[in-house]
């Protein structure tokens, strides 16, 4: 059996990870943590073939867990979950680092999974170990909508008030509590309030990063929802769902199949 430890400090994130970990019959998932001194020590006492990591948790960012673990047990293999466009992490895909978007996908976690069973058998050598440290480093640095304290190495997540978009002939400054949901259409990404639709340049994993302080949820991968309009549950067509918002158009947001389950979980159908 391979071992794992699960750390994020999103139920609805650690929820659905650990479901899709459980359809690998030669997966065991022996602990999970949701901040990263927690997951630190868990790590250290439990010894897991693979730690599964968020990179932002209160305490102890994931990069910075990584590297602590790393100084402790160099055969320990390393999965970073994110909400980064995939454009911003190349650097995960070395050596034996790897990388989840969220919202998790079944064929994407599937395809770490089997990552994960080729490191078991092959474990990396000295050589692998160094280059797998150094390339944490390049991960920094290529998160620039991030800034990084020179002094702690942490990376500091951005927390917003306010999100500039462009409006007609300005930008506009919108309070994300007043958004009821994000969607995108081809390449484009709107932003909906109750009596406005604005254009935006950030993508929708961007914008999932930026919002994270705020209720909303991944209802479908081209939708984001606030949902404290949310008004309405129902059921749509094989499996999936609609929801119906409360504002005077009542507006609808589908929720897909995937989903559903972590969604029914949140609000505790």
């Amino acid at each position: 059996m391979i071992s794992v430890v699960i750390a994020d400090d999103e139920p609805l994130a650690r929820d659905e990870l650990t479901y899709l970990l459980k359809q690998c019959k030669d997966i065991e998932i022996v602990g999970e943590a949701t901040q990263g001194t927690e997951a630190l020590e868990k790590i250290l006492t439990l010894k897991p073939d693979v730690a599964f990591l968020d990179i932002h948790m209160p305490n102890l960012d994931g990069l910075t867990v990584a590297r602590k673990l790393l100084e402790e047990d160099q055969t320990l293999m390393i999965v970073f979950a994110t909400a980064y466009d995939k454009h911003a992490i190349q650097a995960f895909e070395v050596n034996a680092i790897d990388y989840l978007l969220k919202p998790f996908d079944q064929e994407r976690v599937l395809k770490t999974v089997e990552r994960i069973r080729q490191g078991v058998r092959h474990p990396k050598n000295d050589s692998q170990n160094e280059a797998l440290h150094n390339s944490l480093m390049d991960i920094l640095k290529k998160m620039g909508r991030e800034s990084i304290s020179a002094a702690t190495g942490q990376v500091r997540a951005p927390k917003i008030s306010k999100l500039a978009v462009q409006g007609e002939d300005s930008v506009v400054l919108i309070d994300p509590q007043d958004i009821l949901y994000v969607y995108r259409e081809n390449r484009d990404v709107f932003i909906k309030t109750t009596n406005k639709v604005y254009t935006t340049k950030y993508t929708l994993q961007t914008l999932e990063e930026k919002l994270a302080s705020y209720p909303f949820f991944h209802a479908h991968r081209s939708y984001l929802v606030n949902l404290n309009f949310v008004h309405e549950l129902v059921p749509w067509f094989n499996g999936a769902y609609t929801l119906i918002l409360n504002d005077e158009k009542r507006s609808k947001v589908p929720v897909s199949r995937a989903y559903v389950k972590a969604l029914k979980d949140l609000l505790e159908i």
